[in-house]
């Protein structure tokens, strides 16, 4: 390997210990056990949907793996760090890293479709597809089609003298006015957004359209606390964020610029990223995430709406690797536009044996599980 190439695949490990701990809260499954009566949910690993990422001669794998439906059997994958390589090998080895990346599935079923992955190029070397400028990056949150335009809601990340070694500086995002074109010729539009005074993050978790407004959750590292925000459609749809509306148990909705303090959490223990969709089968919406560090079992909570209450975590699937491998389990995400299962999920996987991490191929690629629901509502 040559120097420089370790030395970044050293940095990306690292880093990505870091992340775990950035994404986990842990805490008691509690009613993990108890389900919805008359409701079943069974999970397994899909090993055969596993090869949708695996194919590609250049890129070698990465995490995050947000999906957002962009209809016609399209779905856009927005990736974290993903080793991108030559070309003429997929030793990750000789690869670099880039911030971030994106994918577009053909066909909704992950075990019969196609990938085709996007990243920008400068000066012939590979680069991440969102840029940014100074010295923070983007790692993508979750996106949602607002009617024809597309929006991703990104992380602005810096380095820190922290623990860490690097902290999320806010949020912000773009507006893709032709998502229907290959992302290599997308007219990608940088937002103007709001900060807030209170480090929430928002649309680092999941986001989603529903009766004439665009909702997004975000998640406050301090305290694994997770808020729900909202934009009238309309506004949303021209890329106009910068008023948005916040979730309070005492008086409803209130506008940011009357917001006087930070509102309790809708969600408690959440991770930094997850998923929330409206589970026609079970009339409830379920909120998707990986629970503990560093074994990360898949766990869901439900609701009757998008505000609460939500029940507790409930156990859904839990992945193995014999423990002296060092192997971390995060970013647990449903995609339910997904075919082939009621329910079709994804999580990441890691090691902090980087030489595992390099020489291998099944670590480091979005790992799939696929979900039965059984019953009556």
């Amino acid at each position: 390997m040559h120097q420089g190439s370790r030395e970044r695949c050293c940095i990306f490990i690292a880093l990505y210990v870091a992340v775990c701990a950035f994404l986990c809260a842990c805490s008691d499954l509690g009613s993990r056990h108890q389900g919805l009566a008359g409701i079943e949910l069974k999970a397994e690993r899909w090993h055969e949907a596993d090869q949708l990422f695996r194919n590609d001669v250049r890129w070698l794998g990465g995490d995050g793996a947000y999906s957002v439906d962009l209809g016609a059997a399209r779905v856009l994958w927005l990736f974290g760090d993903s080793f991108i390589g030559p070309g003429y090998s997929r030793d990750r080895s000789g690869a670099v890293i880039v911030r971030n990346t994106v994918a577009i599935q053909r066909g909704y079923n992950p075990a019969q479709a196609s990938a085709a992955f996007y990243w920008n190029i400068e000066d012939g070397r590979p680069e991440a597809f969102f840029r940014s400028s100074g010295s923070s990056w983007f790692w993508p949150g979750s996106g949602v089609m607002t009617g024809e335009s597309l929006v991703i809601f990104l992380m602005e990340i810096v380095a820190a003298d922290n623990e860490l070694g690097f902290d999320a500086a806010g949020w912000t995002a773009v507006i893709v006015k032709n998502p229907r074109a290959e992302p290599s010729r997308w007219n990608i539009q940088r937002l103007k957004t709001p900060a807030n005074e209170f480090g929430v993050i928002i649309g680092s978790a999941g986001s989603m359209v529903l009766d004439g407004y665009l909702y997004a959750f975000g998640t406050q590292r301090a305290d694994h606390g997770a808020y729900l925000v909202r934009w009238p459609l309309a506004d949303a749809a021209r890329g106009d964020l910068m008023h948005p509306q916040w979730w309070t148990r005492s008086t409803g909705w209130v506008d940011q610029d009357i917001l006087t303090h930070l509102p309790a959490p809708v969600l408690a223990d959440a991770q930094m990223e997850f998923t929330v969709h409206y589970e026609k089968s079970m009339g409830r919406f379920l909120e998707i995430q990986t629970e503990g560090f560093p074994d990360g079992c898949l766990v869901y909570r439900r609701a009757m709406s998008l505000t609460g209450p939500w029940s507790g975590k409930q156990l859904l699937y839990c992945p193995h690797a014999p423990k002296d491998e060092q192997v971390l389990f995060y970013a647990g995400k449903a995609h339910p536009w997904l075919e082939g299962a009621d329910l079709v999920c994804t999580y990441a996987a890691n090691s902090l044996d980087e030489r595992r991490v390099l020489e291998g191929h099944d670590l480091y690629y979005p790992a799939f599980v696929r979900v039965s629901i059984t019953g009556r509502r």
